[in-house]
């Protein structure tokens, strides 16, 4: 067994269990159920913490998990840039709407 990835935040946790799964990779979240229940304990150790159960699995899932990282700081990024215009029809849209609030075009 080795720890691969731990968040706050259960939800990433788990959609990286699922990204590893779909690879054919055996993995489990320790602390899954027990995340709120431990009172008076660091945060820390109350976190979803993913791990792969073969140690020979951990290389071939920390390379998933670094795409898996890099596109959601792709997307971060994307979301936290200035505004933009949208290709179809012109107008000025926040740069963390994915498409146009005026005519639903797709960013360019």
């Amino acid at each position: 067994m080795k720890v691969l990835f731990t968040h706050p935040d259960f939800t990433r946790v788990g959609h990286c269990q699922a990204i590893l799964e779909e690879a054919g990779i055996a993995c489990f979240i320790r602390n899954e159920s027990t995340q709120n229940l431990l009172a008076g304990l660091p945060d820390t150790a109350a976190q979803p913490v993913l791990c792969v159960t073969e140690d020979a699995d951990a290389p071939r899932a920390m390379e998933l998990l670094r795409d898996f990282s890099a596109a959601e700081k792709q997307i971060e990024a994307e979301e936290n840039s200035d505004e933009w215009k949208c290709p179809q029809c012109g107008e000025t849209v926040p740069g963390n709407f994915g498409s146009c609030w005026k005519c639903d075009a797709l960013r360019g």
